[in-house]
């Protein structure tokens, strides 16, 4: 479960990785642009009118940097197409580092353009400081976004202190207790958006977290109940708090047993037997689940199965004898490769109105179907040994199929069926 969960964590924290790149990789491709036209066209466009090394200067730093995020993308695409989600922790601070350095050199380069360079420190370029700080919080890690912010706040008063020195070289009347007020507060507001972006990354792991140990609860549930019972009943129990409300409604009951399974079996070991049952509910599991049908219940020398719920159907008997026509014929194909024993079965199929849902009591319940459908389907079954069949199906079935029956079904006759009050028209599909 663990191995799971950080396997996971590890899938989104690279794919954050990459968004967060990619951000990056826009904005500065804007800025590119933005300064090449500007410097070729009208350099009043810029916030300050620099002389052509300073602006040289920026273009060529923000190429760099851009250069930079480009190789970190390409470098985040082969590890997601290698399937290798870690991050290496150097790797994650070195590029925080690298990041969070260059609005200081930015800064830095247009102070040249002023009188005083500790202008430059109310200037809308600090805030680019904000947008790496904000970022950090897709990475989800609390100590890097901390870093990120403490990382800025030293840049900050750092460059701050050295521009507001240069200044009093340069132009001896700036207050510097002010200026150096004005760095510490600024440096102080960016360590406290460190610490915020650290707790908004920790939060956002946390609710991760929690999303993955659901999903994966909710995985672990369905598969191991789905073992046992439908998937499709799990996932409707798990939608429904654990009850499923009885309801009416249209189904097509299928029943399968397996000819002669007593004296097959009476010669073999345990383990022949698993064996042999294993091999042939595989092909009747994968087939009806195919189309669309859910096996109820396993009765050792067979099975019966459900087409129309507890997910409805637009037309139940169709995907009943599809599937049982297609069991006929794997079975067969099986055989003859040499996969399974030779092997006989009697299907029987049967439409109608059921009532289904849970039936028990709070300590022990069961989804049930209901209905003399069932018991229909399963006398029609039955009926195979009789007229030496393997698939037959009701009148109702064929009046509610959309398609034609194959060319060689035949019509049987009305039958009396046992503890049915009339008689029911029955027909040979194999």
């Amino acid at each position: 479960m663990k191995i799971f969960f950080n396997k996971r964590f590890e899938e989104e924290v690279l794919s954050n990785e990459k968004l967060r790149t990619t951000i990056l990789i826009c904005m500065l491709l804007f800025a590119v642009i933005y300064l090449i036209t500007t410097i070729a066209l009208d350099k009043n466009m810029l916030p300050i009118n620099p002389d052509v090394e300073s602006a040289v200067l920026l273009l060529v730093f923000h190429c760099a940097l851009l250069v930079f995020e480009i190789s970190t993308l390409l470098w985040i695409n082969h590890k997601i197409k290698k399937q290798e989600f870690s991050i290496e922790i150097f790797n994650r601070y070195s590029s925080s580092f690298v990041e969070i350095c260059s609005p200081g050199v930015i800064i830095f380069i247009m102070a040249k353009q002023y009188n005083s360079s500790a202008t430059i420190l109310h200037a809308p370029v600090v805030y680019v400081y904000f947008i790496f700080i904000i970022l950090s919080t897709l990475r989800l890690d609390f100590r890097l976004s901390l870093f990120t912010g403490c990382m800025a706040a030293i840049g900050f008063f750092i460059i701050s202190i050295v521009l507001i020195r240069e200044s009093q070289v340069k132009n001896g009347n700036i207050t510097a207790s002010i200026e150096y007020t004005n760095a510490v507060a600024k440096s102080t507001v960016l360590f406290m958006c460190g610490i915020g972006a650290a707790f908004v990354a920790r939060q956002i792991r946390i609710t991760i977290d929690r999303s993955l140990t659901a999903a994966e609860e909710g995985n672990k549930i369905v598969n191991l109940f789905g073992q046992q019972i439908s998937k499709e009943i799990v996932e409707e129990m798990l939608e429904s708090e654990g009850t499923l409300q009885s309801k009416l409604m249209k189904v097509c009951v299928m029943f399968i047993d397996i000819r002669n399974f007593t004296a097959y079996v009476a010669d073999k070991t345990p383990a022949e037997i698993v064996a042999y049952q294993n091999a042939f509910f595989e092909i009747v599991i994968k087939t009806i689940t195919k189309h669309e049908g859910i096996i109820n219940q396993f009765l050792g020398d067979g099975c019966m199965a459900t087409f129309g719920a507890p997910v409805a159907l637009k037309n139940p008997a169709h995907n009943g004898v599809k599937a049982a026509m297609e069991i006929h014929e794997e079975l067969k194909k099986k055989v003859l490769e040499g996969k399974i024993v030779r092997t006989s079965v009697g299907i029987g199929i049967h439409i109608g109105d059921a009532v289904t849902g849970n039936v028990g009591t709070h300590e022990r319940q069961q989804y049930s179907i209901t209905g003399s459908v069932v018991i229909l389907a399963a006398r029609i079954e039955q009926l195979n040994k009789d007229y030496n069949t393997q698939i037959l199906i009701s009148e109702d079935v064929v009046k509610h199929m959309s398609h034609a029956l194959p060319a060689d079904s035949t019509f049987i006759g009305k039958v009396d069926l046992k503890g049915w009050h009339h008689p029911l028209g029955i027909y040979k599909i194999a």
